[in-house]
């Protein structure tokens, strides 16, 4: 019975060693960086964000909380006082990375899914202007709509259950989802304007 530690393997691993060891400098990839600094492999683990221009995760991606537009990817910041002249009684506590009246089938850049968005028709808020729309975080649940700044997962399947909005303008309007994080006072603002016109 040969033993695992025989001469033979034990010379053989050694050719192994002393052949990596005399390998020329530079044949190594060198990723810098710590898990801090999304310096390094920042950019392997999310090769769609720049890791220079978002400074933590999620920040600055749509549906993140923000105080000037320059700090949102996609160049505007929802707050109570610019969304108000729109919804009357809408309250965005702490901000909201958006954009206005962006092209519901994304052609226009201003709401896309590297953003972390989806371009929501504002038939619900505005049905004048139901051809464009609000970029919102998509969601399938509360988890991840910022539920501390009374954020809800807003759906507008449930407008039709309540016979606020017909069928075909669900179908018409609202084909890239139905789903979408935003703050709680603007949908009761928009059942408010759909319930009394």
């Amino acid at each position: 019975m040969r033993h695992a530690c025989s001469p033979r393997w034990l010379l053989a691993t050694l050719t192994v060693v002393a052949a990596s060891c005399g390998m020329e400098p530079g044949g190594w990839v060198h990723e810098g960086g710590d898990l801090g600094s999304r310096g390094g492999a920042a950019s392997v683990l999310e090769p769609n964000i720049d890791a220079g221009d978002i400074q933590g995760p999620g920040a600055g991606l749509v549906g993140a909380p923000c105080e000037e537009s320059d700090e949102c990817v996609t160049k505007f910041c929802m707050t109570t006082d610019n969304i108000e002249g729109f919804i009357r009684g809408a309250v965005v506590p702490n901000g909201y990375c958006s954009s206005l009246f962006c092209a519901l089938d994304g052609s226009d850049g201003q709401c896309t899914a590297e953003m972390g968005g989806v371009c929501f028709s504002l038939f619900a808020f505005l049905p004048g202007f139901g051809d464009s729309g609000i970029c919102l975080r998509p969601c399938n649940d509360q988890e991840g709509c910022r539920d501390e700044d009374d954020n809800v997962c807003f759906d507008a399947a449930a407008l039709v259950a309540q016979g606020l909005l017909s069928a075909d303008v669900l179908d018409s309007y609202y084909a890239n989802g139905t789903r979408g994080c935003m703050p709680k006072t603007v949908v009761d603002a928009a059942i408010e304007k759909l319930r009394n016109p």
